[in-house]
């Protein structure tokens, strides 16, 4: 009798066996198997931090819904509305749609390093991607920016077909999907838009994909992707266009000299991303430069027939204009927010998107090192191991803090940007008892406020009740809450508890309550791991709201 083999196998290999069984290749089975590993660790990874204020933050948009949001676009307030909507609201709930879409940028990337390349650079890819900080702060970190970064993989994907597709339903096809991608992108982040020049950027140096300058249907498709915005365009109309406002008023934020904001970004890339991978993604344009360069530039008009594209020289063009498709897509972003530092700061987020093409290209050349000479593959092998070996231990670093205090290196606390996710649930206890003992004093209404959206977001989230609560704006920058400024009104004669991380509002405050007692300042500790302080609160009892200032006081954008 035949032994059903599988059922008596380990997990794993049970698994392996299943897909051979389908007729999934090796490398597809060791993909699968990875994304769902890496998935699975991360389910569990959702719940074990505190939000950050950024995701409390963005949790209070989707209370809201509207067209538009005051900082950037509102897709990540509709995820959250979604996920909170089906797993509650808590910090799954929160962090569940930036998982899946995590998830979905790895399987664009996999699908097109395949494409590209072979299904063994397809695992590599994924394995790289996987282990780097960027991709495990996009898992389980809910912000715009892993929304953004999917939707740029898949518009990326679809272009592949639109642009090298054998078939013209099949080009069609790529270059409408592509058009959607990049206009759900654009209700993710502005940052989107970086695509269209990336993609003109390929046509004018492929010179056998010239001819699409010239062919309406790119035009055509690129134009109908506004509409995606036109809702955001009308809430910026009855707004003050805010998001406008916002995004210049960043991009003129000004520290430090332009040398070291240009060493600080880049610094920033080569943590998020891994050292390796970091100098490796750069070291793509080589390739294919040198191939095009010895080619001689061909006139615009049609695309090489089949036979042509069969001849030897043109395969290996071919090949290296692929490459110079998946450099194109991803590099010059970086290189445009390199510039932008000349101008102003620039966050390590911003440039999340350059990664994922210039990461094929690399697992690409490494594994061409695997199938070479003796001395090629030990080279190709030790790159492949430094470049998983570097993503993994920041990430670890990142994400587990105590990793360094194990091993005797001690960093100060304002370093640790893991602390940003501590804290609040023990700050919602303290701030729900003294809410409670002012009732007792017979203060029956008590709002909550704030000076910023981070101690409005996080309270809101973190006390029981989950109430409105308000900003404030005293001589601080304007936000989201700035939308919802009138309804500071109908709370005029009550009192209040004020929370905040600085006391430069004392006089502000004296202006607009009757009366302002302040509690002794609030040490927040993270012991074992730190023996001071990781920040220190303030917290403000405030009798009778006499004075509605509404905005006048807020600065800048």
């Amino acid at each position: 009798m035949r032994v059903n083999r599988p059922a008596f196998l380990p997990r794993p290999l049970r698994a392996i066996s299943l897909l051979k069984r389908a007729n999934i290749g090796r490398w597809d089975c060791l993909a699968i198997l990875l994304l769902a590993a890496l998935t699975v660790f991360r389910l569990f990874q959702l719940s074990r931090m505190e939000l950050v204020p950024d995701e409390a933050y963005y949790w209070d948009w989707s209370r809201h819904p509207a067209l538009g949001y005051y900082d950037q676009g509102p897709l990540i307030g509709y995820v959250i509305r979604l996920t909170t909507t089906l797993f509650g609201t808590n910090e799954f709930g929160v962090r569940f749609g930036v998982l899946a879409a995590t998830l979905g940028t790895q399987i664009c990337a996999f699908l097109l390093a395949r494409r590209v390349y072979s299904p063994s650079v397809g695992f590599l890819t994924v394995a790289f991607l996987g282990f780097t900080p960027l991709t495990e702060l996009g898992s389980i970190v809910a912000t715009y920016d892993p929304l953004l970064v999917f939707f740029w993989a898949a518009a990326v994907l679809f272009l592949e077909r639109a642009l090298f597709g054998e078939h013209p339903q099949e080009q069609v096809r790529g270059w409408v999907l592509a058009g959607i991608a990049t206009g759900l992108g654009f209700l993710s982040k502005h940052t989107m838009l970086f695509l269209v020049p990336c993609l003109l950027l390929f046509l004018v140096l492929s010179p056998r994909h010239r001819s699409w300058l010239w062919n309406p249907l790119p035009y055509g498709v690129f134009l109908f992707t506004p509409l995606f915005y036109s809702g955001v365009i009308w809430w910026n109309a009855h707004h003050h266009w805010w998001t406008f406002g916002h995004l210049l008023f960043l991009t003129a934020k000004t520290s430090g000299s332009p040398i070291r904001r240009l060493g600080d970004f880049i610094g920033s890339q080569a943590v998020l991303i891994g050292p390796m991978l970091f100098l490796g993604a750069l070291l793509g344009w080589v390739g294919p430069a040198r191939i095009l360069s010895s080619r001689r530039a061909v006139a615009p008009g049609p695309g090489p027939s089949l036979q042509e594209i069969a001849k030897p020289d043109n395969v290996k063009d071919l090949c290296a204009t692929r490459l110079l498709f998946l450099l194109c897509m991803g590099l010059p972003v970086f290189a445009l927010f390199c510039l932008l530092t000349l101008k102003s700061k620039v966050q390590g987020n911003w440039a999340a998107c350059a990664w994922v093409t210039p990461t094929i290209v690399w697992a690409g050349n490494l594994q061409a090192l695997t199938h070479g000479a003796m001395q090629a593959k030990r080279k190709g092998w030790l790159l492949i191991a430094a470049t998983l070996a570097t993503g993994s231990l920041l990430t670890a670093i990142m994400m587990w803090p105590g990793i360094l205090a194990g091993m005797g290196v001690r960093v100060p606390a304002k370093w640790d940007q893991s602390n940003t996710g501590y804290g609040w649930r023990a700050l919602s206890r303290r701030v729900q008892a003294e809410r409670a003992e002012m009732r007792r004093e017979g203060h029956t209404k008590v709002f909550l406020a704030g000076n910023g959206y981070q101690f409005c977001a996080l309270l809101a989230f973190y006390l029981p009740d989950h109430p409105e609560t308000h900003d404030l704006f005293l001589h601080d920058r304007l936000t989201m809450y700035a939308a919802y400024i009138d309804r500071l009104k109908p709370h005029l004669g009550e009192d209040a508890l004020f929370v905040d991380d600085g006391q430069a509002e004392r006089e502000d405050l004296a202006r607009i309550f009757e009366r302002v007692d302040w509690d002794p300042p609030y040490l927040q500790y993270r012991r074992p791991l730190y023996a001071e302080p990781i920040r220190t609160l303030y917290i403000a009892r405030c009798r009778k709201f006499q004075k509605f200032v509404g905005l006048h006081w807020a600065r800048g954008g």
